[in-house]
């Protein structure tokens, strides 16, 4: 993982963990992600390996995310 994403990783972390029907809490995290996705984007951080982040890091069983995800940023290295 970046080392720009741990805000992130902590962020979506307490989302997976909250329940369903606890839709206030899971807005709220979901405010600060997006403040957080704000930030980075304006640090200089490329979206679209943001983007790929986020949709691993909403459901990290999803390996497909997960591949993504390293191969975006493998390419991303290249150049």
């Amino acid at each position: 993982m970046p080392e720009w994403s741990g805000t992130l990783r902590n962020l979506y972390w307490f989302l997976r963990a909250r329940r369903i029907w606890d839709t206030a809490t899971r807005r709220r995290y979901y405010r600060k992600i997006n403040i957080e996705k704000k930030r980075l984007f304006l640090l200089g951080v490329d979206q679209e390996e943001i983007r790929l982040l986020c949709r691993y890091l909403a459901n990290t069983r999803n390996k497909h995310a997960e591949m993504r995800f390293l191969a975006y940023r493998a390419q991303g290295r290249l150049f």
